[in-house]
């Protein structure tokens, strides 16, 4: 159910997978405005896992450079690495694509109103919900929580400009952060751009009584450079005004059912990672019901390592955004930015690379296994299943690890306590396990120490 990338990414993937497959969206309207999305160089990764990255690049959307962002007081002009390129999409366009490569795969494709009165009586074994935030399935069963102090509600209007953008690159995103929220434009056409304005309600200093033509110019006007960069255009079209209030789910899957994308969790749409999170949902959605399916014993496991990535995904962002926006706010103590930053959690990189120190400068080594340590069977991720594989276990990570930078940890663990030096223990692991990226394999011993899987006797 959805006509967006997390259900045209599970309804693709479950159709060439040879599944018997019906996509269900809501029908067009010429009335509803379509919302504009920027998508970066990392969803050619699914793109190409789903075999329509020539589609996507034939469907005539912008490229795009890079992000130009006005953050904190700074300026930085950001090219995506190696000259790689991303897209400034409409959800319809790329809607419009993305189901035509449903189709393709064999997929049906219909347009219908929902409810869940109605989904629940189709003669389906797996229903998954990607209807965002209508959420067919997830306003009833999925218990939706919205993340305090995120209430973020978008103003987003068309702009029309004779002659060329006053930018360094007009391809780019461009992000600026003011003291009552913070602006987002885009590209949408050769001298159109899509300029919004997220601000807080409760928070925001809003012209109060005037309308929302009122209150998004005001707005703009608070934004140094975005302000110049559009004066001298025509708002063309707009603002309408959607909300951007982060949520999640507290349950995404049940009976027979399943959340993906934006029905299962909605992230702050300052990464311009929603596109991505979308089809990874979808992703992760058809793995776990082609493993149910395939083998119904596996369904339990499955769907509870879906329901436990898409909440790992969620935090993560969450965890990003309050950092994001701590490093932006031009005023702190303004209720708008206080409430949303929160300093990033300490990670262990400096303890792995103490360790990794200790390591070099050891000429000989001797490891053990820390008592304790032991490898239990748990879910892992294929590209269309969920299986189990030995992990190592510990009090601290349950759900065990396997691989640190591509380096098998639970075959390095076992080589460890053999080896005299690190360069015959990297010798013994490529013989074990065949070539291998030596950076990698120096993090990965580097994190099996820091993090007390080895240990000096």
């Amino acid at each position: 159910m959805g006509g967006g990338p997390a259900a045209a990414t599970a309804a693709r993937l479950l159709a060439s997978w040879g599944r018997d497959v019906l996509l269900v969206a809501r029908p067009e309207s010429a009335d509803e405005p379509e919302l504009p999305e920027s998508l970066t160089p990392s969803c050619r990764k699914f793109f190409d896992l789903m075999g329509i990255s020539s589609a996507i690049e034939g469907a005539g959307f912008i490229p795009s450079g890079g992000h130009t962002v006005w953050w904190g007081g700074a300026q930085r002009v950001e090219p995506f690495a190696e000259g790689q390129h991303g897209w400034q999409v409409t959800t319809g366009r790329l809607s419009r694509v993305m189901l035509a490569a449903v189709e393709a795969a064999g997929g049906r494709v219909e347009r219908a109103s929902l409810s869940a009165d109605d989904v629940l009586g189709w003669p389906t074994r797996v229903r998954i919900d990607a209807t965002g935030r209508a959420g067919v399935l997830a306003r009833p069963f999925g218990r939706r929580r919205y993340e305090p102090g995120h209430r973020t509600v978008a103003l987003i209007g068309r702009w029309r400009r004779s002659g060329p953008w006053p930018l360094p690159d007009a391809s780019h995103t461009l992000l600026e952060s003011y003291a009552d929220g913070w602006g987002w434009s885009v590209p949408v056409g050769p001298d159109t751009r899509a300029l919004a304005v997220m601000v807080d309600p409760k928070t925001t200093q809003l012209v109060k009584g005037e309308g929302a033509k009122a209150v998004y110019l005001a707005e703009i006007a608070k934004m140094e450079h975005l302000a110049a960069t559009f004066r001298g255009s025509d708002l063309v079209s707009g603002p309408s005004g959607w909300d951007a209030s982060m949520y999640v789910a507290d349950q995404m899957t049940g009976d027979g059912w399943l959340l993906a994308g934006d029905a299962n969790a909605f992230v702050d749409p300052l990464s311009s990672a929603g596109v991505k999170k979308a089809m990874a949902s979808g992703w992760l959605a058809a793995v776990a019901v082609n493993t149910a399916l395939s083998d119904p014993s596996m369904a339990p496991t499955a769907y509870d390592f879906f329901a436990a990535r898409e909440r790992a995904t969620y935090t993560q962002f969450l965890t990003l955004t309050r950092q994001f926006l701590l490093d932006g706010a031009p005023a702190p103590d303004h209720p708008f930015w206080a409430d949303r930053g929160a300093p990033a959690p300490d990670d262990d990189r400096a303890a792995i690379t103490a360790a990794w120190d200790r390591l070099r400068a050891t000429s000989t080594l001797s490891l053990r296994a820390a008592p304790g340590l032991t490898t239990a069977m748990r879910p892992a991720l294929t590209e269309r299943a969920i299986v189990l594989e030995e992990r190592l276990v510990t009090s601290l990570v349950p759900d065990g690890v396997r691989y640190v930078d591509g380096v098998d940890v639970v075959r390095l663990t076992r080589l460890a306590p053999g080896a005299a030096d690190v360069p015959r223990l990297f010798e013994k692991y490529v013989l074990d396990s065949g070539p291998t990226d030596l950076p990698a394999f120096a993090k990965a011993l580097a994190t099996a120490v820091a993090r007390g899987w080895l240990i000096a006797p």
